[in-house]
C-alpha cells in the first residue's frame, strides 16, 4: 500500500497515511521525467522526517552523488506558495545532479526499504 501524496509505502492492513492523512492506494502511478530546478540540478524528494533526510544524505555521500538540501519552515515561500499555515511545519527538499537522478532515486528506494521508524517507511 502506498500514499499517493508522499509516496510512503505501508504494510497490508494500513488504510491511511500517518503523515498526510490520505487514503492509501495499491500502486502508485508512474511519474514522468522530473524538471530541473536550475540547469544541472533536479529535485529528488521532499520530507518532513529529519532521520530520513540524514539517511538519504549519508547514502548519497557514500555514493559520491552531489546534492543540495533546502530546509526550514518556509519552503513554501520559495515555491511561490503563501497560503496561511503552509509554512508552519519543518520540511526539507533534496536535489541532486541531474545526470545522476536515476542513481539517486535507487538510493532513496534502498533507504526506504531499510528505514522503518514506528513501522512506517520513509516518506518522499
Amino acid at each position: 500500500m502506498f500514499c499517493p501524496s508522499c509516496e510512503a509505502e505501508y504494510r497490508e492492513g494500513f488504510t491511511e497515511c500517518s503523515d498526510c492523512g490520505v487514503a492509501l492506494v495499491a500502486a502508485l502511478e508512474p511519474r514522468g521525467p522530473r524538471a530541473e530546478i536550475v540547469p544541472g540540478l533536479t529535485a529528488l524528494m521532499e520530507t518532513i522526517d529529519p532521520v530520513e533526510l540524514a539517511e538519504v544524505v549519508d547514502r548519497l555521500e557514500k555514493a559520491s552523488v552531489p546534492y543540495v538540501v533546502e530546509a526550514g519552515t518556509a519552503l513554501s515561500l520559495l515555491d511561490g506558495r503563501d497560503e496561511e499555515n503552509e509554512y508552519a511545519q519543518w520540511q526539507a527538499r533534496l536535489s541532486v545532479a541531474t545526470d545522476l537522478i536515476e542513481r539517486a532515486e535507487r538510493i532513496v528506494q534502498q533507504a526506504r526499504r531499510s528505514h522503518r521508524p514506528y513501522e512506517a517507511p520513509l516518506s518522499s
